[in-house]
């Protein structure tokens, strides 16, 4: 089977210099045809896209294509991104010297980009010439790398188990006690029911009681306090 090598080398160049193209793993799946033959370097140049970092770039530029200025900004933000993977602060020593820049001005120009291209989400503390990274997306990684994502993953995994079985635990206790509470409350309930009934009653006896001393000085209205107050007695 014939390679058609040029055509598969304009798609290499399209895809490194797209802004909108950081994963190249179908590409270079499809470019493996490439070994071997006149267009290797191409996908030399793809795998440090797909995998590598700038400095790889510049450790064999010599036998390999040269970079546009596009293509150049482009390997310097997966360089970024991929120093990201393993730290969330990356300090800007490690990444001039990763990235082949020499200023730090440069190198913020390259972040700010990385930033407007929705692949980075961080905070540049350029007092300490440093970056805290958030989030990054849109990038290939190496089989190693995706031993280590994969493992976060996991870890990320049983960390969220753990919390939501502590949370549903805690709920558990709240239900338990909450239950309790109302148990409580309704025994605490029934005490104050059953202590207002004597209440009760001696209320009803007081105002029959009360009924029957108005009934006698209706009836008797001579009598003296003291006298219906004996008969108050002798009734109750």
């Amino acid at each position: 089977m014939k390679v058609n090598g040029e055509v598969l080398v304009e798609d290499i160049r399209k895809a490194l210099s797209s802004e909108s193209t950081f994963f190249f793993n179908e590409l270079l799946e499809n470019c493996n045809v490439l070994s071997n033959t006149e267009y290797e370097p191409y996908l030399k140049l793809l795998t440090i896209f797909s995998h590598g970092k700038y400095s790889n770039y510049l450790e064999n530029a010599a036998n390999l294509p040269k970079l546009n200025e596009s293509e150049t900004t482009k390997l310097r933000i997966l360089t970024i991104l991929r120093m990201s993977i393993n730290k969330r602060v990356l300090k800007y020593s490690d990444m001039l010297n990763e990235t082949g820049l020499n200023s730090s001005r440069d190198l913020e120009h390259v972040i700010i980009q990385s930033i407007q291209q929705n692949v980075l989400d961080c905070r540049i503390d350029e007092a300490n010439e440093q970056v805290f990274v958030n989030q990054i997306s849109g990038y290939s990684v190496t089989p190693e790398q995706q031993d280590y994502l994969l493992d976060s993953l996991t870890k990320w995994c049983e960390s969220c188990r753990t919390i939501t079985q502590n949370m549903q635990d805690d709920v558990d206790v709240a239900t338990n006690k909450l239950k309790i509470n109302m148990q409580e409350a309704a025994e605490f309930q029934k005490s104050v029911e059953a202590a207002k009934l004597p209440l009760r009653k001696k209320s009803r006896t007081a105002r029959q009681a009360l009924l029957k001393v108005e009934n006698v000085s209706h009836s008797v209205p001579h009598r003296s306090i003291p006298e219906l107050l004996s008969c108050l007695m002798i009734l109750l």
